[in-house]
């Protein structure tokens, strides 16, 4: 097998694990509840610290892999998280736990940063666009498993199960990335490789100020002091951190980057997209279970719906973007995945589960469609010596997406449910069906606003087509072979 699929299935099988532990713990939250008998805004921290550590320092972690090596930075990544879920399977306190999630989720951010370099660096550029499709299905493949993966666990096994049923997998995905991924060129000379520390602070206090903020603005009040005081200092570092990269001589993130419009456009459209499209994990269970009154593990199979799509289409996507070249494939996608939440906004008390499924599959074949060639564009938009940072920007943006798309869903579907009833109650499922009918139509209409306005970003992209046979022109390392169209 040539070096680049070998390649590629190292990084399949470790994005695999890293995508499935985002959503494996959710699923144990009421058994954390129970277990340590805390309310559910403490046990909440079994994956919100998991989200501020991810998004504060995935592109850290990108920089990190180009100044010494992404497969080192990839490896000890993957060494961390092993060594993190090991120990999370013997803590006896839920602080323990957070602090054994905040030790795996340091080893996530240093692989998944890394991930879609290394399989850029092996691949010609006109079959990026497959392979990062190809990462896209196994993404689609841990949010779908997680979930079903974490019931079962749950239903025969202890919750220490969870962590310590993947060692054995982390460990493979770690030897495996050992014995296949070569080596990378570490990005300029020894003089040159310096970390702008001052930088990476910087931009941790931004990210996961911004992230606590919005994630946890619902629930604290979104003008109480907490909240007010998490934006402030979010905006002063974002200051302090633009200042520190236009002067430093190896910043974590290029600021020129930005200028580059692939890059921007790429960016801001990947984070729109999962503004609107995490509104369907969150909105969907209050429908479903409260007036439809399915089971839990009927709800995750409908949401499967959207994931599933991902799993089956995005390797064939990633094929047609490279094959064709055609310039709007990411903009249709994004299309058709606003068209899908706003059909969303029309469900009633009275949708069949068929007409409903229908829908989340226009939102996962929308997605298939957009996640490979917006993928494929930032990589291609960057130097060899900035792949880290593109690898860690599709992340981030990824994170930051979801957690502005969650905090939004949930407002609005508070707010129109309140109003819809007539009275407050202490949680919506106390609400009648009718006006949780109305905040959770009013939430899917706010994201699918919300994608399309990456629409909007996306058309703005310009041709990815030129960029890659721009690219052709200069050698891959460890690419392997010419490019075949």
């Amino acid at each position: 097998m040539e070096y680049r699929w070998r390649a590629l299935a190292a990084v399949a099988f470790g994005t695999y694990m890293a995508t499935m532990d985002f959503s494996i713990v959710n699923v144990a939250l009421p058994t954390l509840a129970r277990e340590f008998d805390r309310s559910p805004d403490a046990v909440v921290w079994a994956t919100l610290i998991s989200s501020l550590a991810v998004t504060g320092l995935t592109l850290t972690a990108g920089r990190a892999g180009d100044l010494y090596g992404r497969k080192r930075v990839y490896l000890a990544g993957w060494a961390i998280f092993t060594a993190g879920m090991l120990l999370a399977s013997f803590a006896a306190t839920l602080e323990q736990l957070v602090a054994m999630r905040l030790l795996q989720s340091v080893g996530v951010a240093l692989a998944i940063a890394n991930g879609n370099a290394i399989v850029t660096e092996a691949f010609p550029p006109a079959q990026r666009g497959q392979a990062l499709g190809t990462t896209g299905a196994v993404v689609g493949a841990g949010l779908m498993s997680g979930p079903i993966l974490g019931g079962l666990i749950l239903q025969f096994f202890s919750w220490h199960a969870i962590f310590l049923l993947r060692v054995p997998i982390g460990l493979a995905a770690l030897l495996l990335a050992w014995a296949v991924i070569r080596p990378s060129q570490p990005a300029g000379g020894p003089g040159s490789r310096r970390m702008d520390v001052p930088g990476a602070f910087a931009l941790f206090a931004t990210l996961s100020a911004a992230l606590l903020a919005v994630n946890r603005g619902q629930a604290w009040g979104w003008t109480s002091p907490a909240i007010l005081a998490l934006f402030a200092l979010a905006a002063a570092s974002l200051a302090a951190f633009i200042r520190i990269e236009s002067r430093s001589p190896s910043p974590v993130v290029a600021l020129g980057l930005f200028r580059e419009r692939a890059y921007s456009v790429g960016v801001s459209s990947l984070a729109l997209n999962f503004a609107g499209q995490s509104a369907v994990t969150f909105l969907l269970p209050f429908y479903l279970q409260e007036v439809k009154g399915y089971s839990t593990g009927q709800v995750g199979l409908v949401v499967a719906t959207v994931p599933l799509m991902m799993l089956l289409l995005s390797p064939l996507s990633g094929r047609a973007s490279d094959r064709y070249g055609f310039a709007h494939q990411a903009t249709v996608g994004i299309a058709l995945v606003a068209i899908g939440l706003l059909s969303l906004a029309t469900i009633t008390a009275d949708t069949p589960l068929p007409a409903i499924i229908a829908r989340l599959a226009v939102v996962g074949i929308g997605t298939s469609m957009f996640m490979s060639p917006n993928s494929a564009t930032i990589m291609n938009s960057v130097p060899p010596d900035r792949l880290g940072t593109a690898s860690a920007s599709v992340a981030t943006a990824r994170n930051i997406g979801n957690a502005v798309g969650l905090a939004l869903a949930s407002a609005v579907l508070v707010a129109v449910a309140t109003a819809s009833a007539g009275f407050a109650a202490s949680r919506v499922a106390d609400l009648p069906d009718a006006a949780i009918v109305d905040g959770v139509r009013a939430a899917f209409a706010a994201a699918g606003v919300a994608s399309s306005f990456a629409v909007v970003a996306s058309l703005f992209r310009g041709q990815r087509r030129v960029t890659v046979i721009a690219a052709e022109q200069a050698p891959v390392p460890g690419g392997g072979n010419t490019p075949a169209h």
